[in-house]
């Protein structure tokens, strides 16, 4: 019982103890660091280049970097866009809220995945998708299955929850060295680990078809010509893609060969506001180049040239939902002055009209009318040369004999003001058929025409065809050409030349995934013009091209093409009916 009682003493002592220790006790001193919250998080991730912006001084901050980035867009900012997003929250449901930065209809598609992996919901960006409150996925970007970007999203009962933007885009619009746009092709790769997107295309301008948009990561990625290998040093350009901004790429091509010439981003700053929902542009730049040679051995080969060049174009656009209306005037004037041989020449003249007005009825389906007209402003003669006493235009008939013999004009009239005059024009519809994660077809069809006008009034022949028994003027033609005269020869031509054609056109795009390694795209075109109907042997004008791109391992991909071409005018020497195929094994290795 004693040591019963000890033990109960000592217990107090040491309970005691531990209550005077805890009173006496500081707190314990606070964790090394600072707690890091989402937001800051997300800042850190974000590249600091992305997000600086010179503001004035007067300013009382600098403004965030989603603000800075939605600059660039041409759709509204964040909160604008879910403002204007009219569709009802109902009870129970949470949404999320994706965003766009150009046209929805131009951008992928958008997909809601929920912890199984089964699409809850899909469309189009720049609208909010309810869902029951939980953790969905988010799939967005183009590209494979396996290269979409995935955002992991938290939905909350009764609040839309917004996706920040910090995925990029970029619209590459492809034109000739004319800038006169066409439907271009193009390779896009990622260049840190090769990854390659796929092909693209320019808009094509006589189908009324418009300027699709990548989403892709921010970094930095290379366009270059199809068929180049990926780490190819020659015909390619490169871009830098910033998270949250929307760059507008102009790539310049050879419209034969589809060579790039050059590229790079295009501001939106070249178009002004005019009135309500109309835009103008103004570019006129031009250059003049004195070039000088002196010879004091040879005074042959002493010359002066003078030459001057004059590039506008001029833009009027109008777009309110749902009509847009684009028209693009381009004048491109060259003259050059030889002072030796007193003469002035025009070294470019060209005059390029295009308008297209679309009126988008529905999201998948709009009508659209189109106007190109393409003609040369500045007279074309031939000129006697100035530094010679007396020169002679031999004017021949129909059948190449002389008609008579001038020497006394110092010019002659080949071709008048407004020659050739190339007009087109064409109605039609165009229709997105099917817009799914897999696959994507649209189809353009209406009527075109198109008529050329020459009027030529005269040419230059290569011969001369004299008459047996010969004449005066026979004579009198082999007598000038033994002194070595300046002769020009004339033939003049007595009407002017048309064709005109007009006949349905068609054209079928169609974009296939397969799995998450390979795509297929097929590009369908056809022109039936109704006077070549009439003919016993009458074929329409089809092009089909396919190309099959399968990413065998990261860093090799093989491409099969096949292409289709037959032209069957009335001349039969411009005729083609041909089968081309290519094989393509691609690989990169990089010890970066």
């Amino acid at each position: 019982m004693r040591s019963i009682g000890v033990y109960r003493a000592l217990a107090v002592l040491l309970a005691a103890g531990s209550a005077v220790q805890v009173s006496f006790a500081k707190l314990p001193s606070e964790l090394p660091g600072e707690e890091i919250t989402e937001q800051q998080y997300f800042d850190f991730a974000v590249p600091r280049d992305s997000i600086t912006k010179l503001v004035p001084p007067t300013s009382p901050s600098s403004p965030t970097w989603l603000d800075s980035a939605a600059r660039t867009w041409d759709a509204p900012g964040l909160a604008t866009q879910m403002a204007e997003d009219e569709e009802k929250l109902q009870m129970g449901m949470g949404a999320i809220f994706v965003p766009r930065m150009s046209d929805g209809e131009l951008e992928p598609d958008v997909e809601v995945l929920d912890q199984a992996g089964e699409v809850v919901a899909r469309g189009q960006p720049g609208r909010k998708y309810s869902v029951v409150p939980g953790t969905y996925y988010v799939m967005l970007g183009s590209g494979s299955h396996k290269q979409r970007i995935v955002k992991k999203v938290e939905a909350t009962e009764g609040i839309v929850v917004p996706l920040v933007p910090d995925w990029a885009a970029v619209s590459i619009n492809v034109v000739d060295a004319n800038n006169v746009p066409f439907r271009g092709e193009y390779e896009l790769v990622r260049i840190d680990d090769f990854e390659p997107f796929g092909r693209g295309y320019g808009p094509d301008p006589d189908l009324g078809e418009e300027l699709q948009t990548w989403i892709l990561r921010p970094g930095i990625y290379k366009i270059f010509g199809v068929g180049q290998g990926y780490n190819t040093l020659t015909n390619f350009v490169t871009v830098r893609l910033l998270p949250g901004e929307y760059v507008r790429f102009l790539l310049v091509e050879e419209e034969t060969d589809l060579k790039i010439l050059g590229g790079g981003n295009v501001g939106s700053g070249t178009e002004k506001s005019l009135f309500t929902n109309w835009r103008y542009g103004i570019d006129v730049g031009g250059s003049v180049d004195f070039n000088a040679l002196r010879d004091r051995l040879d005074s042959a080969k002493t010359k002066t040239e003078i030459s001057l060049s004059l590039l506008s174009r001029f833009l009027l656009k109008y777009d309110k939902d749902p009509l847009e209306w684009d028209s693009r005037l381009q004048l491109d004037e060259g003259v050059s002055y030889a002072r030796k041989e007193e003469r002035l020449d025009s070294r470019t003249d060209e005059v390029e009209l295009r308008s297209i007005f679309t009126w988008r009825v529905l999201k998948w389906f709009g009508p659209y009318g189109r106007f190109e007209m393409e003609t040369e402003v500045v007279p074309e003669y031939e000129r006697a040369p100035g530094t010679v006493d007396r020169h002679y235009f031999v004017v021949l008939k129909s059948d190449s004999t002389i008609a008579g013999i001038d020497s006394l004009r110092t010019s002659y009239l080949l071709q008048p003001a407004f020659s050739p005059l190339v007009a087109e024009a064409g109605v039609g519809a165009n229709m997105r058929l099917v817009h799914v994660r897999f696959l994507d077809m649209r189809l353009l069809a209406g009527i075109g025409f198109t008529r050329e006008s020459r009027f030529r009034e005269a040419d230059q022949p290569d011969t001369v065809v004299r008459g047996s028994p010969p004449t005066s003027l026979d004579l009198l033609y082999e007598e000038i050409d033994s002194l070595n005269k300046s002769i020009s020869i004339i033939r003049p031509l007595e009407s002017t030349t048309t064709r005109p054609e007009y006949g349905p056109e068609i054209a079928q795009y169609t974009t296939l995934r397969i799995g998450r390694w390979a795509t297929t795209e097929s590009e369908f075109r056809l022109f039936a013009p109704v006077e070549r109907m009439r003919s016993i042997d009458f074929k329409p004008d089809i092009r089909w091209r396919a190309t099959l791109s399968w990413r065998l391992i990261r860093s090799i991909t093989l491409d099969y093409q096949a292409e289709y071409t037959l032209r069957w005018p009335k001349a039969t020497t411009l005729r083609s009916d041909e089968w081309r195929h290519r094989i393509l094994i691609r690989f990169s290795y990089t010890s970066r």
